[in-house]
């Protein structure tokens, strides 16, 4: 009763309408940016009702996750104008009219680039980051930017300034970091992707946790132009979404190359694929990275290696790839020493009390000290920087080397080694990626491989510089014979129920291109405009006419195109028909002539021979 009494009171003070969420024909929560653009091809969504989806799933859910740091407010009138060139024929990519977030540490017109610190809360860029000017350009909408681990200094969490971001699955759990916010939010489905950076792990580690594919890409294909770099020698803007191809879809918006990315591979016959014993079982070893692997981890990524065995590749097992001398070598590498010169160029292009990185130091607004980095203005780090290439050569020789004598195409381990801990644990993420491709440039792909006690868990491919499309051919095989349904948080389901009665008008709507096509689009045009009544009243009878059309089309008489096709069949069947008769009898008055012949031939030898 007190429950009752308390609800009651709550009804007084807030109208219905607060607990109403607008509907729609499809559940967003369960499609990919191809689902979602077919959508809108066909008219089950705009532009404009997408953006109202997701920003109702966001009021309705981040208070819970911290995932969203701020929101775009011109988003609903971008959308409006991208459905207005949607209607005209002009479709400019798959992206055309698709939310999607970026992590706080990229600029976006209209939002302040924070890198998640309030220290820079009036930092504003004077252009878009140039990667989020290419989605722009392919006709995305950035919805807003997501909360990340301040100045991306933290692998094992995503705290802020802005607070902390809470693990999709379980609130009392890590997202792990730095890209901890834009992992979240599209496992929660506020975004139908988001962007990211990874120094070392920052998307791959939180990609993995949120159960999504995450792209960490070669060093230098993507721009960093109008991102807050913390290791110029290591950052790359990597990709979040819920598919592979989805993936490959946006790098190939947003490459320097211009490349499209196909994933297109039936099988992985001809693959050869390098399996590190390590890094998959590991053992007793003072490297940590060589260290045992969790024994569920190990026994679901042995699972999936069968899988991908099974889809035809060949499976190649390598004992260790990092041993202590190459270990120390890309421990080394490590340097935030480019820290304070690289955000004194980066805050030329924007507007805020910050203006270098000697003021940042002082201003108040963070969660960590960054007097450490002075050290590094002032160009102190460049005679360092040489001694740290030439250790990234010695190691990338060994990689390549390796690929070498064992003949493989890529290698596969576990995103993770150890299971997601608690947000306050203090422990710490065991990553072999942080170990290859973050050293030498080299890219990498996480994909999900499976669930261990309602917590994903990823499988990462790694492979040569340049080779984004071999992993994503790869990872689009094991996606598919893997099967998993696309990820969407239990604790954040849809706000909304697609009724039942849409998909029969649905499967009718999609057969043919009839006289009721363009009625039945306006109907889901409209259809979170009306209430729930008038949707099931007018789709009772639009399917009882699209029934009715089905009847009337069996019963009518045939068309003139029929009469026609069925005259020229009869007239080709007669045809054939009397060529036969006429062969047969001709062949049968040839067969008589030369008989006759024979005969003749016959008696005129025997005559001879008398």
């Amino acid at each position: 009763m007190k429950k009752l009494r308390i609800l009651f009171i709550l009804c007084l003070f807030y109208p219905i309408s607060v607990f109403a969420y607008t509907n729609s024909v499809v559940d967003i929560t369960k499609m990919s940016i191809t689902d979602l653009s077919e959508a809108l091809d066909k008219g089950y969504l705009t532009s404009e009702l997408l953006v109202t989806l997701y920003l109702e799933r966001i009021n309705a859910y981040n208070d819970e996750f911290n995932a969203i740091e701020q929101i775009n407010t011109q988003a609903l009138e971008e959308a409006k104008k991208l459905d207005k060139e949607r209607s005209e024929g002009h479709i400019r990519s798959k992206l055309h009219g698709i939310p999607i977030v970026v992590k706080a540490n990229i600029d976006v017109q209209g939002l302040s680039t924070t890198a998640s610190a309030k220290a820079l809360s009036d930092n504003k860029p004077l252009d878009d980051a140039l990667v989020v000017q290419k989605l722009k350009d392919a006709g995305a909408i950035i919805l807003g930017n997501t909360n990340m681990s301040e100045f991306a200094f933290a692998a094992g969490n995503s705290k802020s300034s802005y607070g902390t971001v809470k693990n999709a699955f379980n609130t009392k759990y890590t997202p792990y970091g730095s890209s901890g916010g834009s992992a979240v939010a599209v496992a929660l489905s506020f975004a139908a992707a988001a962007l990211g950076t990874d120094t070392n792990a920052s998307v791959r580690l939180p990609a993995s946790g949120a159960g999504l594919v995450g792209l960490r890409p070669t060093f230098g294909l993507n721009s960093t132009d109008g991102v807050i770099p913390y290791d110029i020698t290591r950052d790359t803007v990597g990709i979040l979404t819920k598919t592979v191809e989805d993936n490959a879809l946006i790098l190939s918006i947003i490459n320097e190359d211009d490349k499209e990315y196909q994933t297109n591979l039936d099988s992985l016959k001809g693959i050869k694929i390098g399996v590190v014993e390590s890094y998959v079982k590991g053992g007793s070893s003072s490297i940590r990275i060589n260290q045992k692997t969790d024994e569920d981890i190990y026994n679901l990524t042995k699972e999936k290696i069968k899988l991908l065995e099974d889809a035809g590749a060949k499976i190649v097992y390598i004992d260790e790839l990092v041993d202590e001398y190459y270990y120390n070598i890309a421990t080394s590498t490590m340097s935030g020493d480019s820290f304070c010169d690289g955000f004194n160029e980066y805050i030329k292009g924007t507007t805020g009390l910050v203006r270098s990185f000697q003021s940042l130091t002082k201003t108040p607004g963070r969660i960590y000290s960054l007097t450490g980095y002075l050290s590094g203005c002032h160009d102190n780090w460049l005679y360092d920087k040489s001694i740290v290439d030439n250790k990234k050569q010695i190691f990338k020789n060994h990689i390549d080397e390796v690929f070498t004598s064992y003949d493989i195409d890529l290698l596969v381990y576990p995103t993770l080694k150890n299971k997601v801990f608690t947000l306050n644990s203090g422990s710490g993420a065991t990553a072999p990626g942080s170990f290859l491709g973050s050293v030498i440039g080299y890219p990498s792909l996480t994909v999900p491989m499976g669930y261990i006690e309602d917590f994903p868990y990823g499988l990462e491919f790694f492979s040569y510089q340049n080779s984004e499309e071999t992993l994503y051919q790869v990872a689009s095989v094991f996606e598919s014979v893997n099967n998993l349904e696309l990820t969407n948080s239990p604790l954040a389901p849809s706000l909304y129920e697609v009724p039942n009665y849409i998909s029969k008008l649905t499967n009718y709507y999609e057969q043919e291109n009839n006289s009721l096509t363009a009625k039945t689009k306006e109907y889901f045009m409209y259809f979170s405009d009306r209430t729930e009544e008038e949707n099931e009243s007018l789709a009772y009878s639009l399917t009882k006419e699209y029934e009715n059309l089905s009847l009337e089309k069996e019963k009518e008489p045939y068309s003139l195109l029929s009469i026609l096709s069925t005259i020229l069949l009869i007239v080709i069947f007669a045809g054939t028909l009397v060529f036969i008769i006429i062969s047969y009898i001709l062949i049968k008055k040839i067969k008589i002539i030369y008989q006759k012949l024979i005969n003749k031939d016959s008696k005129i030898k025997k005559s001879l021979l008398k």
